[in-house]
């Protein structure tokens, strides 16, 4: 925050969640933020005592074209004056044409000739996994521990970020997903490499998990996150998208490539997967693909996936007219503006600007990223690698108070930098700035532990 002390209107409200909300709203264990936002734009929240903060989150990638951006929230208002609500799913609309013809026109590769459109981004991969499932009538499905695909209860079973998350909900899960190391540059075993680690990984699903736990023909498909984001941004070694790839193409499985987070210019191209320049079969999309000003989300699928047969898919309000119509906006801003490319180059400069951090602070053990997609992990030993919430947390903390508010889940190790892609320059290196400086109070703290 700007200033230590917490208004009477942050404490009134903070009082109403109390009582009205969720304790995972409000409880000291998991609450996230300690500010009331009234009023957002472009790239700042304004809170209910006024004080302004530069916003690092994008709320979650989604707000990519910047808060409240004019052009998508004309284009959303637009469609509900002209449609309000037509459910998609019983009587089709003419904005589900206009969105459709957008998406296929960027879509990463031509193999992705059809779009189902959903409500949000843990519904989109729920429906890509699905079409996988009964297309290919096959039992499994191969995914990653540490992935993030939704806090739905089915969606946990195949992107289980955490065993908390999963916590009294084990005995929904079976054995359908075969889970299997992400491999974490970082943390990889100290007697690998990168791509040794990423290669070892391939190796062990075709010499122990095919022998052992699940025949080839019983596999529907390979469901992973390009960039595993919640994880803490994990950039995956070449070796192991690449042998995701021939593994696929190999034993007839989809791929499935979860862009919910990475997608529409997140890491200084459309797509995450376009870095390594690979078709996949199934995409699913959510997040950044309406500028947030409209819940919308969809998948890209095959010809095979999407035209074979029949899949049972989508919620009442998935392809509302409104959220097409703020995606088509949504796109062409991101295109006019040269949003994506800028992301790519502001991206390699803020990286540039804090790739230090980790040969001058003993409490910073990596920096890592993608476009504007990055992630500077906290720990307590560099040669253990300890992970260090704690310090995390206080330089969290600390730079709210200064108004500048990156991205952190309740007990992590890492801090994220994912601001709107168009947050003018000057803007991100003062808040870069002000982040350091409490990377430099947070370790004369851990130094007198």
């Amino acid at each position: 925050m700007n200033s230590e002390k917490i208004g009477s209107e942050t404490l009134r409200y903070f009082e109403m969640a109390r009582r009205f909300l969720p304790k995972s709203i409000w409880s000291p264990e998991t609450i996230v933020t300690s500010f009331l936002v009234e009023k957002a734009e472009g790239s700042y929240l304004i809170d209910v005592e006024g004080r302004r903060f530069i916003d690092l989150t994008s709320q979650w990638s989604t707000n990519n074209v910047g808060n409240v951006n004019r052009e998508v929230l004309e284009a959303a208002i637009e469609g509900l004056r002209q449609y309000g609500f037509v459910m998609y799913g019983l009587n089709l609309h003419t904005a589900v044409f206009d969105l459709v013809r957008e998406l296929l026109r960027i879509r990463p590769s031509s193999k992705l000739t059809r779009v189902a459109l959903e409500l949000s981004g843990t519904g989109a991969v729920d429906a890509a996994v699905k079409f996988a499932f009964k297309v290919k009538k096959r039992p499994h499905i191969i995914s990653f521990l540490g992935q993030y695909h939704g806090y739905y209860t089915g969606t946990l079973g195949y992107g289980p970020e955490g065993g908390e998350s999963r916590r009294f909900f084990e005995n929904l899960y079976g054995n359908a997903a075969i889970l299997l190391p992400y491999p974490d540059c970082y943390r990889r075993p100290e007697y690998m490499d990168c791509e040794e680690w990423g290669k070892f990984i391939i190796d062990y699903i075709e010499e122990w998990v095919l022998k052992y736990q699940a025949a080839p023909d019983r596999i529907s498909a390979i469901l992973f996150e390009p960039i595993a984001c919640e994880a803490g941004v994990w950039i995956p070694p070449d070796s192991f998208i690449h042998g995701l790839k021939k593994l696929s193409d190999k034993y007839g499985w989809f791929l499935i490539a979860d862009e919910v987070m990475t997608g529409f210019g997140r890491t200084g191209k459309w797509f995450a997967i376009e870095h390594w320049g690979i078709d996949v079969d199934l995409m699913p999309l959510g997040k950044g693909i309406s500028g947030g000003l409209f819940p919308i989300a969809a998948v890209y699928g095959s010809e095979e996936a999407m035209a074979s047969e029949p899949v049972e898919y989508g919620t009442t309000f998935g392809g509302h007219p409104a959220g097409c119509l703020a995606a088509v906006a949504n796109i062409r801003v991101l295109e006019k503006n040269g949003v994506i490319e800028r992301s790519a180059k502001l991206g390699e400069k803020a990286l540039k600007r804090i790739k230090d951090w980790v040969d001058k602070y003993e409490i910073v053990g990596d920096v890592r990223g993608r476009g504007l997609l990055i992630g500077i992990e906290f720990v307590k030993d560099k040669k253990l690698k300890t992970r260090n919430p704690e310090s995390a947390r206080a330089v969290y903390i600390d730079s709210i108070k200064r108004g500048v508010v990156p991205l952190m889940d309740v007990g992590d190790w890492i801090l994220r930098i994912q601001p709107p892609l168009t947050i003018e320059e000057e803007v991100l290196m003062y808040a870069i700035d002000v982040i350091e400086d409490c990377i430099k109070i947070a370790e004369k703290e851990f130094k007198k532990t």
